[in-house]
């Protein structure tokens, strides 16, 4: 598993703020899309920074759908080694998998790509939200034109939001927390990797077809 820097982490969550966010039109202030609490950019960044979860996650829809495309993409995730090479961990709260994005997102907001915004109650903001700025949405279309390898963000933002479908981050949480590995973590320690679990789920798999 790998660690990260700031601006690493800024641009991981910007590929999942304007991939992710829901496209909206003639805002008065110009934004082109909305993305809705930080409780779900968390729970779809476990997605990216966790390869094998998302591997159970499209195992999961296999056996909902039956549609190949998401066996194959499994697949993928176990053959190109995401698990051993692409996992960025993350520690498990009172809440969930979290880490504190503060920096990063202040980062994002300084440079005109993402404005923050929340609901506040006695001054206490209570939930946070997040507007598209077409700013970055230009850099994210233009980042992946000219540095190939970050490719694999836009596609990996793109597949996240699929999965998560129109769940809020709520019910996201709820959804990870079904996974025992998830759910069992001692408060305060790493997540730690399935991808042994994936690995015989997908052979279970391939045997029965």
């Amino acid at each position: 598993m790998s660690q990260t820097t700031t601006v690493q982490d800024a641009i991981r969550l910007l590929y999942i703020l304007v991939r992710g966010s829901d496209q909206i039109s003639n805002h008065p202030d110009g934004y082109v899309g909305f993305f809705d609490g930080k409780a779900k950019l968390h729970a779809l960044d476990f997605w990216v920074r966790y390869p094998d979860f998302l591997a159970y996650e499209l195992l999961n829809k296999y056996d909902e759908t039956g549609e190949d495309k998401y066996l194959l993409k499994a697949e993928n995730i176990i053959d190109d080694q995401e698990p051993d090479l692409r996992s960025i961990p993350m520690i498990r709260y009172r809440f969930g998998a979290f880490e504190n994005l503060h920096e990063s997102l202040s980062l994002l907001v300084s440079k005109g790509l993402v404005y923050q915004d929340g609901d506040k109650s006695d001054e206490t903001i209570k939930a946070y939200y997040y507007y598209i700025t077409p700013l970055s949405v230009q850099l994210v279309d233009e980042v992946t034109a000219e540095f190939p390898s970050l490719a694999w963000y836009d596609e990996r933002a793109k597949l996240v939001k699929e999965i998560a479908g129109s769940l809020g981050g709520s019910a996201l949480k709820d959804r990870q927390y079904k996974h025992m590995s998830y759910a069992t973590t001692q408060l305060g320690t790493q997540i730690p990797s399935i991808k042994n679990e994936v690995i015989n789920r997908l052979k279970a798999l391939n045997r029965a077809k």
